[in-house]
């Protein structure tokens, strides 16, 4: 039996491309002082194009277990194999997002191991999603579909998890069909998909996953959430409760489904996470855990929500994982955060593309 084997020619260099680093603000005047997000920079990335030879090879015996291309997976799994991400590693995508190759130029015979706790890989190849959008924010799942919105259009977008390009939902025009321009974190509650927004009228709003229009849960009376929270990042849900952080106060919320207000789930004398986290940003839950990325320390934490005891441990964190800054992908503005069956993934705005994150 014959196959096409690809051999790697790691000398011969075709072509080099840098990109300056380009400092990346906010369009709008929200990014005030206080928003961790102004003055963060765009690294700039370093593309080499590698010429490849196609010969025609026997096929050698597939791994145990069946299939594969003669890669293993750390775990033994047969692998295939994608096309060098942004961070120049390529990854094994039969076994799990989160592998990757050993090493990065003769990858003839190699294996593939799992990236370190709290680090991520970057999914599919599409830049700004595809849709020029370099302000995501919120991450949302229902079922298996991953919802996104973005600060750069105002545009409500489904998500490709295998490739990471996004759609439009619906045609409703930029500002969710409510002029609203500052949108923030993303969550679902059964087939209810919420958005928080920021800046003076800080609100609770529902989408349409059919027209990608908004519409207030706030009661117009109801101004930051009636907590001084003009900066909600981060939402997720656990049953019928809706969590918020807030880059404001640097705490834990819950927040009514039916007003709009919050409740500091924090405890007395808890700042900033117990951590130093002084710019919470995507919140996703899985199971009854709550997951949280910082952009302060760009970094994975657990959130305590257990108040059976009436402590101050309350919304305070657990750094999962011991992840350098970035995420191992060179990614410092983490924003949006969603679980699809276990998998985590991860948007942000320093390289506007979609993660995964190994969180256990």
């Amino acid at each position: 039996m014959n196959c096409l084997k690809i051999l790697p020619l790691p000398s011969l260099l075709l072509g080099k491309k840098e990109q300056l680093s380009t400092r990346k603000t906010l369009k709008r005047g929200l990014a005030s002082s206080h928003s961790p997000l102004r003055g963060r920079m765009l690294g700039g990335t370093l593309g080499v194009a590698l010429m490849v030879l196609v010969v025609l090879v026997a096929c050698p015996a597939a791994p145990s277990g069946g299939g594969g291309t003669g890669y293993l997976c750390a775990n033994g799994t047969p692998s295939s194999l994608r096309d060098a991400t942004a961070d120049d590693l390529t990854r094994c995508v039969s076994c799990n997002p989160l592998y990757r190759l050993d090493g990065t130029t003769d990858v003839v015979g190699r294996s593939c191991g799992q990236v370190a706790l709290g680090e991520a890989t970057r999914i599919g190849m599409a830049n700004q999603f595809g849709v020029s959008e370099t302000t995501p924010y919120g991450l949302a799942a229902i079922g298996n579909t991953l919802y996104m919105v973005g600060d750069a259009n105002d545009i409500f977008y489904t998500l490709d998890t295998t490739t990471g390009g996004a759609t439009q939902v619906g045609s409703t025009d930029a500002g969710f069909g409510v002029t609203e321009t500052n949108p923030r974190g993303l969550a679902a509650i059964g087939n209810t998909l919420y958005m928080v927004v920021a800046g003076t009228g800080s609100a609770l709003y529902t989408l349409s996953t059919t027209t990608g229009g908004a519409a207030r849960v706030s009661d117009t009376s109801v101004s930051q959430f009636d907590e001084f929270e003009a900066f909600p990042a981060g939402l997720a849900a656990i049953n019928d409760t809706l969590y918020m952080v807030g880059d404001g106060n640097d705490v834990l919320y819950t927040l009514n489904t039916t007003t709009g207000v919050a409740t500091q789930v924090s405890g007395a004398g808890v700042s900033r996470f117990d951590v130093g986290e002084s710019a919470p940003a995507g919140l996703a839950a899985i199971g009854n855990t709550l997951y949280m990325v910082g952009i302060d320390t760009d970094a994975l934490y657990t959130l305590n929500i257990d108040s059976t005891d009436g402590t101050a441990d309350d919304g305070t964190a657990i750094l999962v994982g011991s992840t350098a800054a970035g995420f191992g992908v060179g990614e410092t503005v983490p924003t949006g955060l969603a679980a699809i069956d276990g998998t985590l993934y991860m948007v942000g705005t320093n390289n506007d593309v979609l993660y995964a994150l190994r969180y256990q």
